[in-house]
């Protein structure tokens, strides 16, 4: 599991460092309305990528307490990173409806 979520951690690196310029149907936070405008692309993806990159150091930290200390937390870890996704999601579509 640390392996996936260290995955994860660098793409959201990479997507705070290098973020889309325009909208896209590759690459970049792609729910709700980020697409509206291009200011709402930018918000949309700045926001995004920094919550998801404290989502994943939360779990990667707790998936090496799990690993170091012999315990089994699969399952609130997982719990942990659904709830923290659809909290991004609804943290950002809060912060895009302060846009307009």
């Amino acid at each position: 599991m640390i392996l996936i979520l260290s995955i994860l951690l660098v793409f959201s690196i990479g997507l705070n460092l290098f973020p889309p310029k325009k909208p896209n149907y590759l690459f970049g936070y792609q729910l709700g309305s980020s697409k509206k405008s291009l200011e709402h692309w930018k918000v949309a993806n700045k926001y995004a990528s920094s919550y998801l990159i404290l989502l994943y150091s939360l779990t990667i930290i707790l998936s090496i307490i799990e690993y170091k200390q012999k315990l089994d937390l699969g399952i609130p870890i997982i719990t942990i990173l659904i709830i923290g996704l659809v909290l991004i999601y609804f943290l950002v579509e809060k912060k895009l409806k302060k846009l307009d």
